[in-house]
């Protein structure tokens, strides 16, 4: 009877905490605008709430059907904002580091307006309501918010929009070795000579102070001065508060990036944005299906200024050589364009980029590099040809030009010809789409897909909290590097030296006396 009870009361306790746990109360504050992360942000909370999970959204892009337990709280999109401050022909043209001082310009000038013009961040900050689990955007200028799990006392999980970053690396516990790991804004392959190597230790180190010096102590008066809530002079240090999350979710994949080693919390869930083929519109469909020699699919991404970039010629030079192939092209489009007409070009300003890429017609992708496309091509084993213009967009046309899936086609070298070679060479040698469906096995040989695999690591931390994070994560940077070990080694090797040099001029002191000593006596 006894045995009978003490089972029955753990089954209870069992079903109790699977409950919990199925049913977690979950704070999603995720209000930064920028519209590739959204994408990867929507994948992975409408994953959390089919589970069971309430989950309280804060973005500026609702989902237009959300699921049953996800409430969504619209906040303004602030990407028109940037528009008053970037100057985009300075943006492209910018050195990593200054390239990075921009986007953290933007994000604060974001920030002051959020905090300021909107009540519903001040109603977070006093709100009363119980959270099991936070999750916040990390890096890019988001770090206070990593006090909400101050403010409610309970776990916390950051997800990033893109790959590997040289300050999550650190506040991670296990920082970048910049003679192998590339930083987010390299422009070289993991195989580097010394030249390279010397640059991109300049990257790394630029982006890991950049982001000790100026970006967490901009974060950190921010948050002093504007990020208040009961009891928030008990909180530590910013650096701190970050470095204590507990599970951090990169967008990253071995079938998209280099192999790094990872600190045990952090998470490589790559392509939680890419959803299943939907059918095209009829238009579109009709067109794609219709061509015999294929199809070439041309956009710039939903960031960048396909505008900007396209002047002074550009865009007339793509029209003029798409003209003349035998192939489709679909072309996305923007105000400020010229328009061209041919039969084998259809345009539109907006247009579903992977149902695009799915189609069985399309042979090659002309992108921007970013990220999110990077993937989708990936996953869908699409060659490309990559347009960098800014941030870490040269990295990844680098690493699909490296693993041999597409080529690089250079901003400041688009001429008809370079144009009209690299699209016939991409089209008519056929390594780049079998390099394209190599990756593309790689990326969907998984146990389970990238949602899953976000959502059973934020219920993995649920259950058993923070177990996953190494202790280096906590201890300053001195420590992580052996810094005051080295230098204690060094002071005793010091002093050992100085010791023995006093001790080898004191016999030879003694030698010499007495030698003369000696030579007197004789005389």
């Amino acid at each position: 009877m006894i045995s009978f009870r003490l089972g029955l009361a753990a089954f209870l306790v069992s079903l109790e905490c699977l409950q919990c746990i199925a049913g977690a109360r979950i704070l999603a504050f995720l209000p930064m605008p920028w519209r590739s992360h959204q994408f990867v942000f929507r994948g992975f909370i409408r994953g959390l709430a089919a589970k069971g999970h309430q989950v309280d959204f804060y973005t500026p892009t609702p989902m237009s059907d959300p699921p049953r337990t996800l409430n969504q709280i619209k906040v303004k999109d602030r990407l028109p904002d940037a528009n008053e401050v970037i100057d985009e022909e300075e943006f492209m043209h910018a050195s990593p580091a200054r390239g990075a001082q921009i986007v953290y310009d933007i994000t604060m000038h974001f920030l002051e307006r959020m905090y300021t013009e909107e009540q519903l961040y001040k109603d977070l900050l006093q709100s009363k309501k119980k959270y099991d689990l936070v999750i916040t955007e990390f890096p890019l200028a988001s770090e206070h918010s990593a006090y909400l799990a101050h403010k409610f006392k309970i776990p916390s999980v950051a997800i990033m929009g893109y790959h590997d970053h040289p300050w999550t690396n650190e506040i991670a516990g296990v920082p970048d070795n910049p003679s192998y790991m590339i930083s987010y804004q390299g422009r070289t392959s993991d195989r580097m000579n010394f030249f390279e190597r010397l640059y991109n230790f300049y990257i790394t180190a630029s982006m890991v102070l950049l982001c000790y010096w100026e970006t967490a102590g901009r974060q950190q008066e921010f948050a002093d001065r504007v990020f208040r809530y009961d009891g928030w002079q008990t909180r530590p240090k910013l650096t701190r508060m970050v470095s204590q999350v507990d599970l951090i979710l990169v967008n990253s994949h071995i079938s998209f990036g280099y192999p790094y080693p990872k600190a045990p919390h952090v998470k490589e869930v790559g392509g939680m944005h890419i959803n299943p083929p939907k059918p095209l519109p009829k238009d579109l469909k009709d067109f794609m299906d219709n061509a015999p020699h294929g199809v070439i699919f041309f956009s710039l991404g939903s960031v960048v200024d396909a505008a900007e970039m396209l002047k002074a010629g550009k865009a007339e030079i793509f029209g003029k050589v798409f003209k003349t192939l035998k192939q489709k092209v679909v072309w996305k489009t923007a105000p400020g364009l010229p328009e061209i007409k041919a039969p084998n070009i259809y345009t539109k300003e907006w247009l579903p980029q992977q149902d695009i890429l799915a189609h069985n017609k399309t042979l090659l992708f002309i992108t921007h590099g970013g990220l999110q496309s990077m993937v989708e091509s990936i996953n869908f084993g699409v060659p490309t040809i990559g347009m960098p213009v800014f941030f870490d967009q040269f990295k990844d046309v680098k690493f699909m030009t490296t693993v041999g899936m597409g080529l690089p086609l250079h901003y400041d070298n688009i001429t008809e010809e370079t144009v009209s070679w690299t699209i016939n060479e991409v089209i008519n040698n056929p390594s780049y789409r079998e390099r394209a469906r190599k990756r593309q096995a790689m990326f969907r040989d998984r146990p389970m897909s990238p949602v899953e695999e976000a959502v059973y690591w934020v219920e993995y931390v649920l259950r058993h909290g923070s177990v996953l994070r190494p202790a280096s994560a906590e201890m300053p940077f001195y420590q992580v590097y052996l810094l005051d070990v080295l230098g204690t080694i060094l002071l005793v090797v010091t002093l050992l030296i100085c010791m023995l040099r006093r001790t080898i001029r004191a016999i030879c002191s003694m030698i010499f006396q007495r030698t003369n000593h000696s030579k007197k006596k004789i005389n």
